[in-house]
């Protein structure tokens, strides 16, 4: 019972840190502190395109398809009661309720008051109106959640986030750790994010990018060379000039079995 309840304080510690590790991230000595927390060894992940408009050439899986996959393969799947980012930020434009799901052996371990243990078709549904809502798939393996969760051993869980641009420690402003991000947040491979003829410089994309990785010039918008892929700024060009498209070929499926799941079993 000790231990049972230990989980649930350090998850509702977790939800309320959440709120002030994105004000504070970005000032020093909090930078230097939150490094760590997003290295390599900490912390893997890549954000997964969903949007209806990916332009996906045949015969290549769909994005939506590579969540998918990971849900119904995975041997267990256990889904959070809440989202740590929205509950810390006290969301109040995306359901609080659509909270991560673990995948794998040791999400059978999770708390019961903390998450419950979902069925393949539960996980599924669950995910598919996260996805309705216009959030965010990330796939990642992070340690924290090990504590938070009580998700154990590490190396037998991934995790799927369901991001918001408004609340998301990762997606939206905790600058401190950008400098993390190329080791321990990657674009999928087979992505690729590009600005269309056209363009007017409107700006809209700007603020959306989580990396701050889009800047204007000469009156268009630029994607730099830290493009996540995650399609955040594709959705948010009311003119539809910026475009997510899959490369001919691309595996996604083992790409995220490349990154995300070196040395990790979910099966």
């Amino acid at each position: 019972m000790k231990r049972k309840r230990y989980h649930i304080e350090l998850a509702l510690r977790f939800w309320r840190l959440t709120h002030w590790a994105k004000r504070l991230g970005r000032f020093s000595p909090f930078r230097q502190m939150a490094a760590p927390i997003a290295s390599e060894k900490s912390f893997r992940g890549s954000f997964i395109p969903v949007s209806e408009d990916i332009e996906v050439p045949p015969g290549v899986v769909a994005p939506a398809d590579v969540v998918r996959d990971y849900v119904r393969r995975a041997s267990h799947r256990t889904i959070a009661y809440k989202c740590p980012c929205r509950a810390g930020e006290g969301c109040e434009a995306h359901p609080r309720e659509l909270g991560c799901m673990l995948l794998g052996d040791a999400a059978a371990a999770v708390n019961p008051e903390v998450g419950y243990h979902a069925t393949v078709e539960e996980g599924l549904e669950h995910m598919e109106n996260a996805l309705s809502r216009g959030l965010l798939p990330m796939i990642g393996h992070m340690k924290v959640d090990e504590y938070v969760f009580g998700a154990r051993p590490f190396d037998r869980f991934v995790t799927l986030c369901f991001c918001c641009p408004c609340c998301c420690i990762v997606r939206s402003e905790m600058k401190g750790l950008v400098g993390a991000y190329p080791r321990s947040l990657v674009k999928l491979e087979g992505v690729n994010v590009e600005v269309e003829d056209g363009c007017v410089g409107c700006g809209e994309c700007v603020p959306v990018c989580p990396v701050e990785n889009i800047t204007l010039a000469d009156g268009v918008a630029v994607i730099g060379d830290m493009c996540l892929g995650c399609g955040g700024c594709a959705a948010a060009c009311s003119r539809d000039f910026i475009k997510v498209r899959i490369d001919p070929g691309a595996e996604l499926i083992e790409s995220l079995k490349r990154r995300v799941e070196a040395g990790v079993d979910i099966e």
